[in-house]
Order: structure tokens, then C-alpha cells, then sequence
């Protein structure tokens, strides 16, 4: 194994008003990821109070909106697809659909609707509600690539959970879409991985899996083949990464790789919802079969608002210099998610 975990443990030393202006030392971590080597800083020692969020008002006020994705108007005010993707016009997996999307970020885009319900609290999120809307967004993915594979080579499914993590609608639903090159986090991902494979001849989120599980600190546990981990340089607060092992495209992911996923992804949202994160983000990357040393992984990030305003948790940090940074420690992550790994949902 050659995964390396790179922290810098630094001091900031000021005269603390608080405490009659005596010289106070604080503690920052600067840590690099084992692949791409971005940056993360941790912040550990500052206290972080998230309130109880109640998304109530947002609700009954969403409801006295027009909402194109509930049952009643559905049919009648969303797109369809050509015949070539989908002969019926949109893709139906239980109670999941997906739809074209009408403000694409990719020339293949679709909009899964996760369920007919307007709202889904967090601790309502369910297995099966996660599986039928990943596998619309897969089979809208394999039909895509079949019939225009130059345009199809990258695809990815994403997950705005909520206005705070940059959720338009309500209404639950993820993001599909895949292009000619990768997005900029992935092609990081994809060719760090392949450079990884060429340097060591080893996978790197093998290795990575194995690592973690040695030392204990960060490795949560499994759901099926599915290994959860807490990133040891998170992009945001609560980042956890689910990593499986020979997968690499999007036709490699059977429908019990997304029951995996799946039970996964419902005890970790419902760890943010106990812990106060009202709001998540969440990707699962794939690439092509050329691309080697790449696995399939998903991540997801709490997203919170600064109380008392209604205020970002993304700052000039992340915007203009990408750095990422977080509160909370992913060791202290881990161990908590743990025990809710480790025990009935």
C-alpha cells in the first residue's frame, strides 16, 4: 500500500478578549487528500451549534406554488424524452421517473423525480425510494451512452437534498448527466486513480479501503460490498465516501450494488438529521472501462445554514481558492457513525 495520509498540525496565537487579553494558542490541521492532494483545513476546536431547522414554512409555502414534479400536473407540463431514449417518453422505476431536463448542464441531462410526494423528510428517506430513483438515472444513462456514446463517455448522479445545498424545487430529485470530459472533481479523481495504477500497479481506493481499515480511524463499516468511509481531507462537514470494489462503469452496477448504496446513504442522512445538517449533497462517479485504476464511489456532505441569519456555509474559501474546509473532525465523524452502522436502523 502507498496511500499516504499528510497532516500539518499548526498554531495561531492571539490576545484573547475574552480572557483578559492573555495570550490564547489555537489549533488548525491542514491535511492533504491521499489522491489528488487537495487541500482541506480542519478547524476542530471552534464550536459548531446547529440549531434544530424546521423546513415547515418552506413546505406550506412550496405548496401554494405550482410544483411541475407532483402527480396531479406531472404528465402534462414536464418534457419527454425522443424515442431513441425512451419510446414512452420518460422512464418510469417504481414510483421514480426521470424527465429531460429543461435547463441541462450537459447536452444529456435528465431530472430523476424521486417520488410523487412533495416532501420527504430526512428520516423518511427510505432504501427503496433511493434504488428505484438510481436506477431511473442509470438506465437514462445506459440509453444515452448507447445511442450517442462520443457524448456519453463521463456520467455522474447528483443529489441536491433542499434549499441549503442548492436544491431549486422541493420536491425531492437528482440531477443526471453525462458528457464527452469528466467533470473538474472527477477528471482529478479519474486521472489521479490512473496515475496511482501506473506508479503502483495496485487500484488506489483499494488500497485506501485497506488503509483505512488498518488504522482504525476513519473506516465506518460495510453495507453489502459497499465499504463506508470518513474522508480523511473533506470537501465539507460530514463527508463520508462509499467505495465499491470493482466497479468502474455504469454498466457495472447491479441492482444490489444500489441496495448496498442505498442502506448506506439512509443511515448517514439520517446521522445528519439527528445531528442537525437539514440539508446534503451527494455524487456517485463513474467512468469509462479505459480508465484504469478508477472505481466507483459515491460521496455526500452535510450542508447547514449560520443561524441566527440565513446564511451560507460556503465561503471565500471554497468559491475563490478552493479550499475546502470543515468543523468537525473526521475521526469524530467515524466513530459516531459507527455505532449507527453497528446497530438496527
Amino acid at each position: 500500500m502507498f496511500v499516504n495520509f499528510i497532516k500539518i498540525t499548526k498554531e495561531s496565537v492571539f490576545l484573547d478578549p475574552r480572557n483578559n487579553f492573555e495570550s490564547q494558542t489555537v489549533t488548525i490541521e491542514i491535511r492533504r487528500d491521499p489522491l489528488t492532494e487537495r487541500v482541506s483545513r480542519i478547524f476542530p476546536f471552534r464550536k459548531l451549534v446547529l440549531h434544530r431547522h424546521d423546513w415547515t414554512p418552506f413546505v406550506e409555502e412550496s405548496k401554494q406554488k405550482f410544483c411541475p414534479f407532483c402527480p396531479e400536473v406531472v404528465e402534462k407540463v414536464t418534457p419527454k424524452f425522443i424515442e431513441a431514449i425512451a419510446p414512452d417518453g420518460r422512464i418510469k422505476v417504481g414510483d421514480a421517473m426521470a424527465i429531460p431536463n429543461l435547463n441541462p448542464y450537459e447536452k444529456h441531462a435528465s431530472v430523476v423525480i424521486m417520488s410523487p410526494r412533495h416532501y420527504i423528510p430526512m428520516d423518511e428517506i427510505n432504501v427503496q425510494t433511493m434504488v428505484d430513483s438510481f436506477r431511473a438515472g442509470l438506465t437514462y444513462l445506459q440509453r444515452v451512452t448507447a445511442a450517442d456514446p462520443a457524448e456519453g463517455s463521463y456520467p455522474s448522479i447528483n443529489w441536491n437534498y433542499m434549499p441549503y445545498a442548492g436544491g431549486s424545487i422541493i420536491h425531492p430529485h437528482l440531477q443526471v448527466l453525462t458528457g464527452p470530459e469528466p467533470t473538474t472533481f472527477n477528471r482529478q479523481l479519474i486521472n489521479a486513480s490512473t496515475e496511482y495504477f501506473m506508479r503502483c500497479n495496485q487500484n488506489y481506493w483499494t488500497d485506501l479501503i485497506y488503509a483505512e481499515i488498518d488504522r482504525g480511524e476513519r473506516y465506518i463499516g460495510k453495507t453489502g460490498d459497499v465499504h463506508w468511509i470518513s474522508a480523511f481531507a473533506p470537501r465539507h462537514v460530514g463527508e463520508v465516501i462509499g467505495i465499491l470494489p470493482g466497479k468502474q462503469t455504469i454498466d457495472d452496477i447491479t441492482d444490489q450494488d444500489l441496495v448496498d448504496l442505498a442502506g448506506g446513504l439512509q443511515k448517514i442522512i439520517h446521522y445528519y438529521d439527528r445531528n442537525n445538517l437539514p440539508s446534503f449533497n451527494a455524487a456517485l462517479y463513474f467512468a469509462r472501462r479505459e480508465d484504469r485504476g478508477f472505481t466507483v464511489h459515491v460521496r455526500i456532505v452535510g450542508r447547514f445554514t449560520i443561524f441566527p441569519l440565513v446564511g451560507s456555509d460556503i465561503t471565500h474559501m471554497q468559491v475563490l481558492h478552493d479550499d475546502p474546509w470543515t468543523v468537525i473532525l473526521p475521526e469524530l465523524i467515524a466513530q459516531e457513525l459507527k455505532d449507527v452502522f453497528n446497530s438496527p436502523q
